[in-house]
């Protein structure tokens, strides 16, 4: 029988966090677009984009699950922390909390990842000052606890307010022009009470997100999604490569991430741009970032 990773994580006893605390698509060829990759340093792509482009017509690389290292093969779903990753290109960040007293713990399903909410609000502070040109956009959702929705905006309030936070979020419940996100995250969130904008809302977003499917009956569901994102714009199309049937992420990842390489460095995806968020596990080795920056809309 496979083994379900989701129902492994729940069951797991972790490291607890209290211990630790105290309009039309776009098919131009590419020799017809240029690619917004005119260096091979990564950390400032959205500099090429005009204000004016809705994040809806944006390709964002991203990770899922952004934090998960610790805990073993069935645990870590990336090999970078959050500071390589937005160095690396990434601008969608999956971030899963545990309500812990005052505090947001991160947490992948029991496993405390050595790891405070804080942690990495200060890392997209730091990347933000040094990169104004930039945003992120964040998912944040529960993970591990289950403390009423009001309890869960209260401790996120208390990072706006008690700790200082809120100039770093946009919290409006559209999504933005990037001219009106650079230098803030853009809050998605997963919880319902929280400001900023709902994740998984029908009318804004189509998410693909069959986190069951082994990667054989995945990659169709994935490809089917870059097609529809790229010949039907409109919404904020969420596509997650990643997945946790029957083995561990990494494996997972080595069989789809070239899949992904391969449709859109081909003739078909070549020239394909406005993809959506397209979170990943272990997206490094393949250069997945780089790949999906150069099917952004043309440069400013």
């Amino acid at each position: 029988m496979a083994l379900d990773r989701r129902g492994f994580l729940r069951g797991a006893v972790g490291l607890t966090a209290a211990g630790a605390l105290a309009g039309a698509g776009f098919t131009a060829d590419a020799a017809e677009r240029p690619s917004i990759l005119t260096r091979a340093d990564v950390q400032d792509w959205m500099s090429a984009l005009a204000d004016t482009t809705p994040l809806q017509r944006l390709t964002i690389p991203g990770t899922h699950d952004s934090c998960a290292r610790i805990g073993g093969p069935w645990v870590a779903c990336q090999d970078t922390v959050v500071d390589d990753q937005l160095a690396a290109g990434i601008r969608f960040l999956d971030v899963r909390c545990r309500a812990v007293d005052d505090a947001f713990a991160i947490h992948h399903g029991a496993f405390y990842q050595q790891l405070m909410f804080g942690d990495v609000l200060n890392s997209c502070r730091a990347f933000l000052r040094a990169h104004p040109s930039e945003t992120v956009l964040m998912r944040v959702k529960q993970e591990y606890s289950e403390v009423p929705a009001a309890e869960f905006r209260r401790i996120f309030d208390i990072y706006l307010d008690g700790k200082g936070y809120r100039p770093l979020f946009r919290l409006d419940g559209d999504p933005p022009a990037l001219g009106n996100a650079r230098g803030r995250v853009v809050l998605l969130a997963d919880s319902d009470g929280m400001p900023g904008v709902r994740y998984g809302d029908p009318q804004l977003f189509d998410i693909q997100d069959d986190y069951m499917a082994e990667p054989f009956a995945k990659w169709p569901k994935v490809a089917a999604q870059f097609r529809k994102a790229a010949t039907e714009p409109g919404k904020l199309y969420v596509n997650y490569v990643s997945t946790a049937a029957l083995l561990p992420p990494r494996s997972n990842a080595d069989r789809l991430n070239p899949q992904v390489k391969d449709l859109l460095t081909g003739s078909e995806g070549h020239g394909w741009s406005g993809l959506g968020i397209v979170p990943m596990d272990f997206p490094n080795a393949f250069g997945l970032a780089e790949t999906l920056i150069g099917h952004n809309p043309a440069t400013a």
